[in-house]
């Protein structure tokens, strides 16, 4: 589901206050919560949307801020941040699906018309003999099923075992049938079959409201799998959707314990649908995604099914996740409006160097013209029961516009997104060869797809790779600039690969210098003259023989780049490749708003070539148009058939949330607990971040661990002291995994209770009663100075009496706090509050709302607030009189 357009920028207030507010741009607010801690939140004037992505607060290097959640209220985003001074809310912003909710209108629209990309020019494209995407022969039959709801931690209500079923008739020959359980992603949960302007996401829907039946969405992709002889479920979870909001994991934890509910549900059922447990394939769209590879992660090779691939559409992976020696296929869509950074990609990406044993196939495929939400009928305008979007919100006549030509239409979409999910679940199933070019990173197409273009990459199938600055180094450029650099997108670095790429272009592999991921080193190429070279040496001699050669490559530049590839023997004997399709690579999209730094496969075939290929010891990149620049993530030897995958689990790591009493004797460490799942066998690493702690100690480290290792802690430093400060210190905690090791649950905090007695606070009016055209006071005091923030909210609320209008109040205030409305409206229903703080020391508090002289003749009117001033509240009345 895309995003809506929300609100505009922020504003700054007065220096004195916490919050800075503007009508119909939301509000931020900044609450310090510890010695150079805060918690920043930004509320939005309307409900958030609910789509896959989620809104985060992003804001200066500098600043470590914590993982961003959604309140009750389902307006309010709020982020801990650790900054030497209090963080200016000009210098934050609100991210969802690549837009900025705190900036008015969106940033693509705002960036005007753009030309419309030519098609990729892909020569040497194979069209394959088989084609996944055609229906098989057997007749299909449908039937649903309802179970009990099954309750999910930190979700109020339990959730719904609701599963659609798609398989064979029961008499049709088709032997034991692999299973395949989809699950969908997080869009809305009720709609008003009478409005289609109606929607909430209160829960249960109750009447007028209905529920969106989303996992209906995929029955004309179930339809051609089970005529293919696969047994299918597709499962509903809008319980989720409905209270994932402030789930610092976004409910992957949830929708993964959902799955196994599933499968374990048809653990009885598989004697009577001929199912055979031991071949199951999820497959998970958008956040549905994180949730099917969250289930991979933990389910044990003991479990009474086995979880043999999965194919992961448009995912999210909040968490860095990805299920080692799990074959995983994942569907990236070129114009996608939702998860618009193509995370997903990370599912590839980090499962490189996770296990030298792991053989699993990982394979990255790019839909050109797709969106987000057209892989679900149910999702799509037109086709939907329940109201739908194109997610896909840039200017109608540029790339991935709806005039763009090149942009799928829904059906095209689902021809594509069939042929793909078909292919990978008889490649992970079936174990049909035959399809691999699909994923593998040739160029390579079927039938069915129509004219959709797509692009793959692949690491792991048994491929033998050698990785910059890791096992290479630089060998002697002949004309080229050559280096290599980190791949991560910051602007302030010279040593960054992407540090003069837009943030939005680099995103696919190339994290923010913030983000909590590990950063890889790349090999980087620019040439300004044909037949300029330069390229690696590997650190041991890489076997060629009956293999091919694959670069991971992103193209950069402003012209396509072409080049040669050259090898080189241990003897010092080499030989010039030329690649498949010519060695050109097209750039994927050519404006800044649609441009993607995504690695393609530049393929070569060695075969035949005069040197010797079990030693090559060198690989150049020779230039042949007139100027490029390129970058490397890899270099592999890849086997023309996938390799058998070992079957086995790496351990896993949950990390624990821990509350203690602050009590006293200063300077102290608490530990917060992990445990490992499983046996570590080998030496392991993961890496922790920690947001929350005090005196700046120490925020990133790696933790390891040795073999037969089942557990630790995370040291977190505080000051235990006598003063009534602030009543919960918070250090968040999120891990991800670097090597032989896996996170399960990645997050976990340490909560420090204060012990000390809170300051009394007191509430008055300045003056009872006032007269028109003078202010209306409250001073708020405590009865001794405290050592923190003690925010102040005053909201109008209906009082006694005749309550004021918007217009007896100053237009000053009213045009900071309520915007445009009717003049005549009451106060109190515009939803006006004030916002302040007492600050470190302070006592005392004036709370001002100045009124307003019309000179009618009017009786008496009230000017109520309802204070909420930590944990308590405060209801105060001014009476205003006319002047005269």
């Amino acid at each position: 589901m895309g995003a809506a357009v929300l609100a505009p920028a922020a504003v700054t207030a007065a220096p004195t206050s916490s919050v800075h507010h503007t009508p119909d741009r939301g509000a931020w607010q900044v609450r310090a919560v510890g010695p150079g801690q805060y918690v920043v939140s930004w509320t939005s004037p309307t409900r958030l949307p609910l789509g896959s992505d989620r809104p985060t607060v992003v804001g200066p290097t500098a600043w470590r801020i914590g993982t961003s959640t959604v309140a009750a209220d389902g307006r309010t985003v709020r982020a801990r941040v650790s900054a030497a001074t209090r963080p200016d809310p000009a210098l934050l912003d609100v991210r969802l699906s690549g837009d900025r909710l705190d900036v008015a209108g969106r940033d693509l629209a705002r960036r005007g018309q753009r030309a419309v990309d030519q098609p990729l020019d892909l020569p040497g494209t194979e069209t394959l003999a088989t084609d996944p995407g055609t229906p098989g022969p057997y007749a299909v039959v449908t039937s649903d099923y309802a179970l009990d709801p099954v309750p999910v931690p930190g979700m109020r209500v339990p959730i719904e075992m609701v599963g659609h079923v798609v398989e064979p008739a029961a008499s049709a020959p088709t032997g034991p049938r692999p299973l395949v359980l989809f699950l969908h992603g997080r869009h809305g949960v009720c709609y008003d079959p009478a409005d289609p302007e109606a929607w909430t996401d209160d829960w249960p829907c109750r009447a007028p409201f209905r529920e969106i039946e989303s996992q209906l969405g995929y029955d004309y992709l179930q339809r051609v799998l089970a005529s293919q002889g696969y047994a299918t479920v597709s499962v509903r979870v809008n319980g989720i959707n409905a209270q994932d909001y402030a789930t610092p994991d976004g409910g992957a934890d949830a929708r993964a314990r959902i799955v196994q509910a599933h499968l374990d549900h048809w653990v009885d059922l598989a004697a009577a649908h001929q199912v055979d447990l031991d071949r199951v394939v999820l497959v998970g769209h958008s956040r549905g995604g994180e949730g099917v590879d969250r289930a991979s992660i933990r389910i044990p090779l003991t479990a009474p099914y086995r979880i043999v691939g999965q194919v992961l559409i448009a995912p999210t992976d909040f968490g860095a996740q990805t299920a080692p020696y799990v074959p995983t296929v994942t569907l990236l869509p070129f114009c996608d409006g939702d998860v618009s950074d193509l995370q997903g990609q990370k599912f590839t990406d980090n499962s490189r160097d996770l296990s030298a044993g792991d053989t699993s196939l990982k394979s990255s495929v790019l839909v050109m013209g797709a969106n987000h939400n057209f892989f679900n009928t149910e999702w799509t305008p037109g086709a939907a029961a329940a109201p739908a979007s194109d997610d896909w919100y840039g200017d109608p006549g540029s790339t991935c516009g709806t005039k763009d030509p090149q942009r799928l239409s829904a059906a095209e979409q689902r021809a594509v997104g069939t042929a793909y999910v078909a292919g990978a679940v008889r490649l992970f199933a079936s174990g049909d060869q035959a399809v691999l070019p699909l994923f593998d990173g040739s160029r390579a197409r079927v039938t069915s797809q129509g004219a959709a273009q797509t692009l793959s990459q692949a690491i792991g199938g048994g491929r033998v790779l050698r990785t910059p600055a890791v096992s290479t180094g630089l060998s002697l450029a002949d004309g080229a600039q050559t280096r290599f650099c980190t791949g991560v997108y910051d602007d302030q670095k010279i040593g960054s690969c992407g540090r003069d790429a837009g943030a939005a272009a680099a995103a696919p592999h190339w994290p923010g210098s913030g983000e909590r991921l590990p950063a890889r080193s790349w090999f980087e190429m620019t040439w300004t003259a044909s037949g300029q070279s330069g390229g690696m040496l590997l650190t041991s001699p890489l076997d060629l023989t009956g293999r091919r050669l694959e670069l991971r490559t992103i193209v950069g530049g402003r012209t396509d780049p072409a080049v040669e590839v050259r090898i080189t023997d241990a003897d010092g004997a080499s030989a010039l490749l030329d690649p498949v399709g010519g060695g050109g690579l097209p750039q994927l999209g050519s404006s800044p708003d649609v441009r993607k730094l995504w690695a393609q496969t530049l393929v070569a075939d060695p075969a035949g070539a005069a040197v010797d290929l079990t030693r090559i010891v060198a690989v150049d990149l020779v230039g042949t148009s007139s100027r490029g620049r390129l970058w490397v993530a890899d270099l592999a030897a890849a086997p023309a058939t996938l390799a058998a995958v070992p079957a086995r689990r790496l351990p896993t790591v949950d990390i624990a949330r821990v509350r203690i009493t602050e009590g006293s004797g200063g300077r102290k460490v608490a530990r917060i607990p992990f445990t490992v799942h499983g046996a570590v066998t080998a030496p392991a690493r993961f890496t922790v971040v920690t947001v929350g702690q005090a005196r700046g100690d120490v925020q990133r480290f790696a933790v390891d661990l040795a073999p037969g290792q089942t557990g630790g802690s995370i040291p977190v430093g505080y000051d235990a002291d006598h003063r009534a400060d602030y009543r919960r210190l918070v250090t968040q905690v999120a891990g991800w995994a670097n090597r032989n090791v896996m996170t399960d649950r990645y997050l976990g905090d340490l909560t420090i209770i204060d012990d000390d007695p809170r300051p009394k606070v007191s509430v008055r009016m300045v003056s009872r009663t006032v007269t028109e055209g003078r202010p209306a006071q409250w001073r708020v005091r405590l009865a001794h100075a405290a050592d923190f923030d003690l925010v102040v909210t005053g909201k109008v609320v209906h009082g006694p009496g005749t309550p004021v209008r918007v217009e007896d109040i100053a237009s000053s205030w009213t045009d900071l706090h309520v915007g445009p409305v009717s003049p005549t409206k009451a106060l109190w229903k515009t939803g006006a509050a004030t916002y302040d703080a007492l600050r470190p020391g302070d006592r005392e508090l004036l709370v001002t709302i100045p009124t307003q002289a019309d000179h009618d003749d009017e009786g008496p009117e009230t000017l109520t607030l309802r204070f909420r001033i930590g944990r308590e509240s405060f209801r105060r009345t001014v009476r205003i009189v006319d002047g005269r």
